[in-house]
Order: structure tokens, then sequence, then C-alpha cells
């Protein structure tokens, strides 16, 4: 798809848009503002600074409830050693809560508000009752949980929490054991809702004032692109943004998945779990050999070609959809906010496995240079200041069959609040619309740890759990393959 939106006839189309389409649309956001301005000025009359609209498009989009999504991002960090709750929840009263950016104001504010609609419209809600104790709890430390306990804890924490306090919560996990034979670890897990803030500054949050001897691979706030890159990418937005644009819309009509015949409805909940800890440098090596493919590139055609070998003929469909989560470097401050973007691209599954990940690696290029990562900042940064009724038209029907999102962590091992060393990361990023098949993958230390979820009706329970099991044995074929 995004090789295809460049080019004499997307815009053309992209101007008739802009002369047909675009004084439409720009109308109804001058009186979107107005009506915005009005309700400000009413509710700061009726509560008094206690509730105020959402500023910020990207976190308001959140607001909308769906059963068939979900909006929590949830984070787990395996450790050496539990990491008693009491110890995190001193260090967000003493220290996070307390952090304040150069003009005085707090950072974290926003942790103590509650988001909730008023009007029609995504509100910050302030807790008058705000109590940290409220959001931090441990599971039983008599008891050892495996690795199927903690994915039934996982669908749970990912519903949706109440209006009644600010939605972020910390759980601990004094006892676990992830596979047979391995040794006793704790994990520490982070749920938040993502209109309070993305991966990238949650780990800013967590390298600023919960750890040490963190080293970023990609620095959020130091981040610099090329300013000729950066307005070519801008440029390509604003030539072709509304082919693009038509194109994202004509997508919710498609089906990225076969479906298979079963009982449980899309509103049935979803399926998490995730690989071993793989070693990093053979997956750098297979990287070189095959055109220097991006990480993310190779996990997807991965999942792909286990997927191809574990599933029945004609359940995986040649033409898969691939979204890519990204966020718009660098960022202007490490405090609580949403960049985040995406760009998209078409895999051909009936390729050979190294040849898919060639084509790939320049499809996925091509989508990362077009109007993409700029025009979804843009759309998700405008859609948001919409009534909550019309984030619906954004996250309404498909997207694309696999949603990936990758999170370069850190180089080096780091510990929890001087208390214990961090082993392994996971997380679980919302499912925002009917995509059914999300990937996520964490570099850390010198490995890569691979985080899979599914909804049911797409793939089941021991369907995904076999292509995950499958996925790092494709990658050591693949690596013995260019050896």
């Amino acid at each position: 798809m995004s090789s295809a939106t460049r080019g004499l006839l997307p815009f053309l189309i992209s101007l008739v848009f802009y002369i047909i389409i675009g004084p439409i649309l720009l109308i109804l956001c001058l009186l979107n503002e107005l009506v915005r301005l009005l309700i400000r000025c009413y509710l700061w009359k009726k509560y008094e600074g206690e509730i105020d609209l959402v500023p910020d498009g990207a976190d308001a989009l959140y607001a909308l409830k769906r059963q068939e999504r979900t909006r929590t991002v949830v984070v787990c960090l395996k450790t050496d050693k539990p990491v008693p709750h009491e110890k995190v929840k001193e260090n967000f009263k003493d220290v996070i809560l307390q952090a304040r950016d150069s003009t005085g104001k707090l950072i974290y504010s926003k942790l103590t508000q509650i988001l909730v609609t008023k009007l029609g419209y995504a509100c910050w809600k302030r807790d008058e009752n705000f109590d940290l104790k409220n959001h931090f709890r441990s599971l039983p430390s008599n008891k050892i949980y495996s690795k199927k306990e903690i994915q039934k804890e996982i669908k749970q924490m990912v519903q949706d929490m109440e209006e009644d306090k600010p939605q972020w919560e910390i759980i601990t996990v004094p006892r676990f054991v992830d596979s047979k034979g391995d040794p006793e670890t704790s994990i520490l897990i982070f749920r938040w809702q993502h209109a309070y803030m993305d991966g990238f500054t949650f780990t800013a949050m967590f390298v600023n004032h919960m750890s040490s001897g963190f080293t970023y691979y990609i620095h959020p706030t130091k981040f610099q692109i090329p300013f000729e890159k950066k307005m070519l990418s801008y440029l390509n937005a604003i030539i072709f943004g509304p082919y693009a644009f038509i194109l994202i819309t004509l997508n919710k009509f498609k089906s990225f998945w076969p479906r298979q015949v079963s009982n449980e409805s899309a509103k049935t909940q979803s399926t998490y779990t995730w690989t071993n800890s793989m070693e990093l440098e053979p997956i750098q090596k297979l990287r070189k050999e095959v055109d220097n493919a991006t990480i993310p590139t190779i996990l997807e055609n991965a999942f792909i070609s286990a997927a191809k070998e574990i599933l029945p003929p004609g359940r995986v469909p040649e033409e898969i959809s691939i979204w890519e989560l990204a966020a718009l470097l660098p960022y202007p401050g490490d405090g609580p906010q949403s960049r985040f973007a995406f760009f998209t691209f078409n895999i051909n599954s009936n390729q050979d496995d190294f040849e898919r990940i060639q084509t790939s690696k320049k499809d996925s290029w091509d989508g990362i240079t077009g109007p993409w990562i700029p025009l979804s900042f843009v759309l998700f940064k405008l859609s948001g200041r919409l009534p909550v009724f019309m984030h619906y038209v954004v996250f309404a029907g498909g997207s694309c069959s696999i949603m990936m999102s990758n999170l370069p962590l850190s180089k080096t091992r780091f510990r929890m609040l001087d208390t214990a060393d961090v082993l392994e990361v996971w997380a679980f990023p919302p499912q925002p619309n009917d995509t059914g098949i999300t990937l996520f993958s964490a570099a850390y230390e010198n490995s890569l740890k691979i985080a899979v979820s599914a909804k049911p009706t797409w793939l089941s329970e021991e369907e995904l759990e076999r292509i995950v099991e499958k996925m790092p044995g494709v990658l050591n074929e693949w690596v013995t393959r260019v050896d």
C-alpha cells in the first residue's frame, strides 16, 4: 500500500480532495473549536476547575469505550527478586508526583486525574480523594505463579478500569516461574490507560525516577532526524496525505484475516503470550545478510512463516497488511504525552522467506519515508478533539492484519530502585480497533523478547501458543541458513 501513495494519480486525487473536501473539513474543525471553547467556559463555571477538556487529541482518542477494543497498556518487568510495592509507592509519593519542569509545573499531575466524558467530549477530572494506596497491590506471596496463571491475570488487566479513580495501577507478583526448570523470579507489572502516556514517556519516567544503569538505544528527546529528511516527510504528507487518508478509510471495509469458525465473538477476551528471551546478536547478523531489514520486519515475517507451518491451508492470507507503530521524534520533553503514529505496507505471504523479508524491507522503508507518520500523527491529534462519539470513525472497522510495536529499550541491564535487577521486559499495547493480532518486541541488554496477543476469532489460544513457540525456531533456522 505504501508505495502506491505517491505518483501522479495520488497527487491528482489529493488535489481534488483539497479543493472539494478541504474547505468543508476546515469549517467543521473551526466550528468544533468554537464548541470546545464554549464547553470549557461552562465546565469552568460549573466545576470551578475540577473538570476540563483533554487538550491533547491523541490522549482524548482513548476516551471512546468499545467492548471489542482495549485501551490499557500492560508492561511486565521480570526481576531477580521482589520489589516491595511499598517501596515503589514511596517513590511515587516522594519523587515522581513531586517532579517539576523548568517552569515549576508538576510533570506528572495527570496521574492524579481521571479520564471521563462530559457533554460528549473527553475530559480530565481531578480526583479530590486521590490516594496512592488505591493504585498499588500485590498478589499473594505464598503462591508461585506460572506463565498460564499470569496470562489469565493479564486478560483481566487489559480491561477498562473504573472511573472512580485515575486509571493506572502497579501490581507486584512476588513469586513467578516462567517455564518449567526456570529459577524463581518476580514480576512488577505496570498498567495504565493509554491516555496518560505512551511507551516512550513511560520509559522516560521509569529511567529518570525509578531505575539506575539504563542506557537508551534511542533517546526520545535527543534523537534528531536530519532537517531535510524531516521536511521531505512533511512535504509527502501535505501532497499525498489526502490520498493516503482515503486508503485508510477504504481499509475499514476489508477483511484482513480469515476468521475461524468459533462460538466465540470478537468481544471475547484476547489471548496473551510471550516468547523466551532470544539472543540479539544472531538476529542482528541476520539483518545484515537480508539487505539490512529492520528487526520488526524480520519478526513480522517470522510470525507469518510460523503461522504458515502451524495453520491449515487458507488460514494465512496471501496479502498481509502491516501497521508498524511509531513515534514522532524528538519528544519536546520527558513529561507524559502521546506522540504515536504509524506507517503501513503489505507483505506477500506466498514469497520465499528471504525474498519476502527483502521485499517487505523495501516496502516498509517506502512506508517510513511516505506520508504515513506525519499524517497519522496529525490525524490522531485532530480527531481526538472531536466529540467522543466521532472517534468511532477513526477506530471503527479493521485496519490491518498485524499491528507491530517495537521498543529498543536499554543496551545495559538496569536495576529497579536499587533493589532488584530487571532480567526481562515485555508488554502488550492496546488493541484499538478490529485488528486481531498484535506483536510487541523489546530489545534489552543482549536479548530480544516478543509478546503477542490475538483475538479468538482470528487465532485460537492453542494456535497462537504454537505459533509463538515456533517463532524462535524459524529465526534460528534463518540464522543457520545465512551461516
